[in-house]
């Protein structure tokens, strides 16, 4: 911009007229060394100084003591030098020391022959706004700092939970509603060996043991219509090693929450608990049969050795009246010996069950079925020539096995021989003899094509003592629960298939190994 110098008349009274109606900013006039040379009423009522006392003081006076030792006023005239117009803010000093926030333009003024002939500046007081920036702008400082503060504690909060549940005795894991594991914690791969890479592709039920599969199943079904109720579950699932481990588990549903979107599993190893109520409920089993067998054994006592004494009692009454010469003594003789015999046999039989019981601290050993098949055959040669009876055998893989061997031999034995006693009169009998693994048991089946059994008639007292279903062949009615006695203290069951004329099939089925 070109204006003319003050001393012209007609131009001084021009610009008295532009800057006199101007009253919200001071309009001043510098020379080139920053002397004022005019004054508006803006000026007076911004700064406070009256014209009289201004004109010809120096423009520094308006700038506080830092910015002047700062050279600021000098940079300022040297920007709008540069550039024709420079525009700034800062604090300026009024009249009464008090100061005030100024928005401030320098504009550079030329004569019209290009001379420099001073500046023109324009304040505006911008306090108000300052302030209100400086109070936003402390606002801003402190939500900042505020919401820098929540973070770090929520973080620090987050880490002293994760650190709590990654260290916890406990597992964590989450599920999603197909039951795939996507979340566990570091505790859950230290109970099961599984990392979470290992579980995103498997389902919980598929490294669940088969016979608690359908349990959990259920559980699920429960849970996914009961969302927020806790359902406990113990059950086994399969440790990344191969072995079976027991987990105590808490389900929650909670796929609805946001803020989880999960179904919660909380669990702990609790395999070595119950391994030892499993160890107390086989001791409780062991002692419930000892006493059943303590019980039959005091029916044996008291009815099938009471009829043998009663008559040896009687017997000798009549023989101390009798002459050694009377032929009757003979008689009675003769059925006092038959007494005597009949009460030596039940205490055999009953000497042979109790040898059963103690055989049961005998030592483990491995069992090869081949070999133990062919002492079998070898025992009962003459039986088996006699009845023309043919033996196979197949066990497949399964050659061996760790038990007590006077068990399996004693089970062996009773069931070949029985087979081959219970034979149909026109047929040769066939015996087959077939092994095979399940999981970790095995099944043994013993497969006829004798005369069968009733099973509706006498299935109830199949492996009673002393029952006998076929007066037609003789025998003592001891086998068939000797070999149930043995096969439940091998930890075993055993179950029957027969038919009358069609033969008979007896299933075993006891643990792979003995403990």
């Amino acid at each position: 911009m070109t204006l003319p110098t003050p001393n012209q008349n007609v131009d001084g009274k021009l610009f008295s007229l532009l800057v006199a109606s101007v009253k919200d900013a001071a309009i001043i006039w510098i020379d080139i060394n920053g002397y004022i040379l005019s004054w508006n009423l803006g000026a007076e009522h911004i700064q406070g100084y009256t014209e009289n006392e201004i004109i010809g003081q120096h423009v520094s006076v308006f700038y506080q003591p830092n910015d002047i030792n700062r050279k600021q006023l000098r940079n300022n005239l040297n920007q709008a030098l540069k550039n024709g117009m420079y525009e700034t803010e800062g604090w300026r000093v009024r009249k009464d020391g008090s100061s005030f926030w100024a928005h401030v333009v320098f504009t550079t003024l030329y004569n019209d022959n290009g001379h420099l002939i001073g500046f023109a500046k324009v304040t505006r007081d911008m306090t108000e706004r300052k302030l209100l920036d400086d109070q936003k702008a402390h606002a801003n400082a402190e939500l900042e700092r505020r919401v820098a503060e929540n973070t770090r504690k929520i973080l620090t909060t987050e880490l002293r939970f994760r650190k709590l549940i990654e260290n916890s005795y406990d597992g964590i894991a989450l599920l999603d509603r197909s039951l795939v594991i996507f979340y566990q914690s570091m505790s859950a791969e230290r109970i099961s060996g599984w990392r979470a890479g290992d579980l995103v592709t498997l389902k919980m039920v598929e490294i669940t043991h088969p016979d608690d599969a359908d349990s959990l199943r259920q559980l699920f079904n429960e849970i996914l219509a009961k969302p927020g109720v806790p359902e406990i579950l113990t059950f086994r699932i399969r440790h990344k090693n191969g072995h079976y481990i027991w987990l105590e588990s808490v389900f929650t549903n909670m796929l609805e929450d946001k803020n989880v979107k999960a179904i919660v599993c909380n669990f702990r190893n609790v395999t070595e608990r119950k391994s030892g109520e499993t160890e107390r409920d086989k001791m409780i089993a062991d002692l419930v049969q000892r006493n059943k067998d303590l019980e039959q054994f005091t029916y044996i006592v008291s009815h099938n050795l009471r009829a043998p004494v009663a008559n040896i009692t009687g017997l000798s009454a009549l023989l101390n009246a009798t002459v050694d010469d009377d032929p009757e003594s003979q008689e009675v003789l003769q059925a006092l010996s038959h007494s005597i015999n009949n009460l030596d046999k039940v205490i055999l039989d009953l000497n042979h069950i109790l040898q059963a019981g103690s055989a049961a601290n005998d030592k483990i050993e491995t069992i090869d079925f081949p070999i133990l098949i062919e002492e079998i055959r070898m025992s009962i040669h003459h039986l088996i020539e006699k009845n023309n009876a043919i033996l196979i055998a197949d066990f497949n893989d399964l050659s061996q096995i760790n038990s007590l061997k006077s068990y399996i031999y004693s089970i062996f034995q009773n069931l070949i021989t029985n087979s081959i006693k219970y034979r149909r009169a026109d047929v040769a009998p066939l015996i087959i003899i077939t092994g095979e693994r399940e999981g970790d048991k095995i099944k043994i089946s013993f497969k006829d094509n004798g005369k069968g059994i009733n099973l509706s008639r006498h299935g109830n007292n199949l492996f009673g003592l002393y029952k006998r279903f076929d007066r037609s062949v003789e025998g003592k009615g001891m086998g068939l629960f000797m070999v149930k006695i043995q096969v439940e203290r091998l930890g075993g069951t055993i179950q029957v298939q027969s038919e009358p004329e069609q033969g008979t099939e007896f299933i075993i089925q006891f643990p792979l190994n003995k403990k």
